[in-house]
């Protein structure tokens, strides 16, 4: 495992360690719970446009990362076929609440309204003028 100690910027520590295509989306979906690769992959291809394959090399690459930074932990079963489990570290788990803000920030000011209200995530529709009242009672002036 490598140290996460070794960087100068606290900022620029944590965009190496999220950088990818599917790092946070990994991590923000094993807050529930361990999952096997499988899963993991079927999981990716929710909710994104265009995408409509995760390469294994791509996907096998960000898991080996997140475990060597110590984010992830991974458990071969040693069943064939073979099965291999992946679950936050107590350090991975520790940056659930960090990119809960960042899910926050993406449903206030990225997410289609069309979305949120198949979501219900968003309440009766306000005349533009007033913004948009989400269901947690925020109103996005945005």
């Amino acid at each position: 495992m490598e140290t996460l100690k070794r960087f100068d910027c606290p900022v620029y520590g944590i965009q190496r360690i999220i950088s990818g295509k599917y790092k946070l989306r990994i991590l923000w979906d094993l807050q529930h719970g361990p999952r096997r690769y499988g899963e993991i992959r079927k999981k990716l291809l929710t909710g994104i446009s265009g995408t409509k394959a995760v390469t294994p090399r791509v996907l096998s690459g960000e898991l080996r990362t997140l475990v060597n930074f110590g984010l992830l932990k991974r458990t071969d079963r040693g069943a064939i076929p073979k099965r291999v489990e992946y679950k936050l570290t107590t350090l991975g788990e520790s940056l659930v609440p960090v990119i809960s803000v960042m899910h926050k920030w993406g449903v206030g000011h990225l997410v289609r309204d069309s979305v949120l209200r198949k979501l219900g995530l968003l309440s009766v529709q306000k005349p533009e003028s007033e913004g948009r009242q989400l269901l947690d009672g925020r109103v996005d002036e945005n």
